[in-house]
């Protein structure tokens, strides 16, 4: 079983179930990494924030230790061994500066005596900042002042920021450890996790091979994702419309069959009667011949409607659109069929509620209406009657056509537009009708982008409404 695959702009193909798989695992890297960052982030400023204010306080403690003993003063073991405590405790290093910028006291006892001319030392010697705080190149140095009113020395403590560095960057090795780690168990999530999310699309790939090979009988069960079940779901609508079309299909054929084999079957038993009767006068052939004239005339109608039928299906079909006088045009037809009804004294009444200029193709709608109308007459009473009704709104044309006939029953309402379907077989071969006028009919108005709506009551007649656009546009055109 092959699966989905993707194409990509430079033509490389991947698998769904791969796709998913990497972008999550490279999703969960990218978490990982940020998390990593701004974790180490936050724990190096905390550190810093905490070393601050811990320096801060022993700054403090030490100006006012060396306000009560002078700045001066000698320093004794105990004063140098907690400044050396202090230095080695921070791993850097402690100084004295006197008002004269000399340093009378240095842990590293290099510079001891030396005199340092610095800004931030200036700053708080002056005055000018109460106290001063650089982090750089890995170190911390705070400037302290001694004295309350007057300054008249600074502590500068320096610390080292390097274990701390060490402990926050994200390349430690226990960092790395613990993220490949997690890559990998995200790894083996995401490959199952992949998996599962494209099993459904697998089950509707592997159901859609079978039925590319013509078994359309099978449904999948709709269950999963939501996804999975709306693609579940219009796959199995998909097969239901397929077997329905290919029932169609197959009806079709069979009814065509038919309908083309029984005129050819009549004809058949007329010329073997002829045949077979050697006594046949001169009238009885007229009268056989005048039959089979009447069935190749039944057969060729049967054929232009089938082709007609065929035309009309093509979604390449043409439109010949031209701006039609709807009244005039139901006049002609009347006039037409007028001969038909006048001989079974069925009277046709027309009415018109105003003039109506549409953008329609006059052939194939003439054929449609000549097909509704003559209808009504021909499955009409004796004596009968047919309405017809012309008017419109600001959108569309309606028209409305009701007769007095026989109607049609419940159950055959849904099928009358069916090709070859009749609902009184014998009384459509009697009136010469093939079965395919309504289904035409219903093409053209679909191609007009109208409807046409059925009403009926089995003996008491049928009355059909067609709505069709006044305008035609582009996407209305076949």
């Amino acid at each position: 079983m092959k699966e989905k695959k993707i194409k990509t702009k430079n033509g490389f193909r991947i698998s769904l179930r791969s796709y998913v798989t990497v972008v999550y695992i490279v999703t969960i890297v990218i978490v990982l990494f940020l998390y990593a960052f701004i974790t180490s982030k936050l724990q190096y400023k905390h550190y810093v924030e905490a070393l601050q204010k811990n320096i801060h306080a022993e700054c403090r403690t030490i100006a006012e230790r060396l306000k009560q003993t002078g700045i001066h003063s000698n320093y004794g073991a105990n004063v140098r061994a907690g400044l050396d405590d202090m230095a080695l405790h921070y791993k850097g290093r402690v100084m004295i500066i006197d008002e004269n910028y000399q340093i009378v006291c240095d842990t590293e006892y290099a510079n001891e005596n030396a005199y340092i001319i610095q800004e931030d030392v200036i700053s708080v010697m002056t005055g000018s900042k109460s106290e001063v705080v650089v982090t750089e190149d890995g170190y911390y140095y705070e400037y302290y002042p001694i004295g309350d009113s007057a300054v008249y020395g600074v502590i500068i403590v320096q610390a080292s920021l390097q274990d701390m560095r060490s402990v926050t960057t994200f390349w430690s090795w226990d960092n790395i450890l613990v993220c490949a780690l997690l890559i990998l168990f995200c790894g083996v999530h995401a490959y199952f996790f992949g998996k599962g999310s494209v099993r459904g699309i697998n089950q509707v790939n592997k159901r859609m091979e079978f039925a590319k090979d013509g078994h359309l009988n099978d449904k999948i069960p709709v269950r999963g994702f939501q996804e999975v079940r709306a693609i579940t779901e219009n796959y199995n609508e998909t097969i239901t419309r397929l077997m329905v079309l290919d029932s169609t299909r197959q009806e079709f054929v069979s009814n065509v069959s038919h309908e083309l084999k029984t005129p050819i079957t009549s004809m058949k038993v007329l010329a073997d009667s002829l045949v077979q009767n050697e006594e046949a006068d001169l009238p009885m052939y007229k009268e056989f011949m005048k039959d089979i004239v009447e069935e190749i005339d039944r057969e060729s109608q049967i054929i232009t409607d089938l082709l007609t039928l065929v035309k009309m299906d093509k979604k390449t079909a043409e439109m010949n659109i031209t701006e039609v006088d709807i009244d005039a045009l139901l006049e002609i037809i009347i006039k037409r069929v007028t001969p038909i009804a006048a001989s079974r004294s069925i009277t046709i009444s027309y009415e018109k509620y105003r003039d109506v200029l549409a953008e329609v193709d006059e052939v194939k709608l003439s054929l449609a209406l000549t097909n509704i109308i003559e209808n009504a007459v021909k499955y009409n009473i004796d004596n009968g009657w047919v309405k017809i009704t012309l008017n419109a709104d600001h959108k569309n044309f309606h028209i409305k056509v009701a007769d007095s006939g026989v109607g049609i029953p419940e159950d055959c309402k849904d099928q009358v537009f069916e090709r070859f379907y009749r609902v009184d077989k014998a009384r459509s071969r009697d009136t010469g009708g093939t079965g395919l006028g309504l289904a035409i009919t219903k093409n053209v108005i679909l191609m007009h982008r109208g409807t046409i709506k059925l009403y009926s009551e089995y003996g008491e007649g049928t009355t059909f409404t067609i709505k069709i656009p006044l305008k035609q546009d582009d996407e209305g055109q076949l």
